[in-house]
């Protein structure tokens, strides 16, 4: 199991804290004020104070902050989230609806009056703990889970299931586990990984989406054309596998797709098999 230190740490190192909307009870619900907005148009908060932080709890929202404004544009129509901002004095706590018409829509909210009482400064070790506990429930609860039924336990294999996907503001995090079902002990060495094309079979790849399909149904595939993609980060529970033995690991890219994608994560080989995992996402 790879411990809950090391999937903190990948997870905050790389997600932004637009994963951290969490209210955590500080404020009601009718201390939250809704704001419309539309696509490819940017609505402006503005406060009367330097914002020192803004936290979207979706990735369909693009957020930024300036000095005392604060920058909204929808990236995806029919996406609602929740929105919080931090000033120097105060907390503001915001729902974002679902992207409408541009004459509806809120084009600059100025000196607003929906505002949480100050908070107290927590100890900087209650603030991480807080913050760990929000980031993680954020990131079990967002991931997609891969069906890798149509991948079989065979002897003398070495077999990646790729277990769920989660999508950040910043990349995506593929979480697998990895079995040895040889004889011999096996390394398990980081994954490369790369996104695949020009795949000619005789059903739709694309249409399994987060699905993992059987590995040598595509290396059969003649003329499938393999683009590596940059991995920010790659942890194991375990590198020295012993037969029977299992372990599980996180991968991370710097990567977004608009539209179904099929990856394959490649392992070192295994007496002189293939070490692979593919699944469309």
């Amino acid at each position: 199991m790879i411990k809950r230190a090391f999937l903190l740490g990948a997870i905050l190192a790389t997600v932004s804290l637009a994963v951290i909307a969490e209210d955590n009870g500080q404020s009601g619900r009718r201390d939250v004020q809704h704001l419309a907005t539309a696509l490819d148009h940017i609505t402006v908060l503005e406060f009367g104070e330097p914002v020192t932080q803004a936290a979207a709890g979706s990735s369909a929202f693009n957020i930024e902050w300036r000095q005392n404004k604060v920058l909204i544009k929808p990236m995806k129509p029919g996406a609602s989230t929740d929105l919080f901002v931090w000033t120097a004095s105060r907390r503001c706590a915001y729902e974002l609806d679902p992207p409408g018409e541009a004459k509806n829509m809120n084009y600059a909210v100025d000196n607003l009056a929906t505002v949480s009482k100050p908070l107290p400064s927590p100890t900087p070790d209650a603030q991480m703990a807080e913050i760990a506990d929000m980031v993680l429930t954020r990131a079990f609860l967002g991931a997609d889970r891969i069906d890798s039924s149509a991948v079989k336990d065979r002897r003398g294999r070495v077999v990646v299931r790729v277990e769920d996907v989660f999508r950040s503001a910043n990349g995506m995090y593929v979480r697998y586990s990895i079995t040895n079902f040889t004889a011999q002990p096996y390394r398990v060495q980081k994954p490369n990984i790369s996104q695949l094309s020009s795949l000619r079979t005789h059903v739709s790849l694309l249409g399994l989406q987060n699905t993992q399909v059987d590995s040598d149904m595509i290396n059969k595939v003649r003329g499938a054309k393999r683009s590596p993609l940059s991995v920010v980060s790659s942890e194991l529970g375990k590198e020295n596998l012993g037969p029977g033995e299992t372990t599980r690991g996180v991968t991370v890219l710097r990567e977004q797709f608009t539209s179904s994608v099929v990856l394959e994560l490649a392992f070192a080989d295994a007496g002189g098999r293939h070490v692979t995992g593919v699944f469309i996402f």
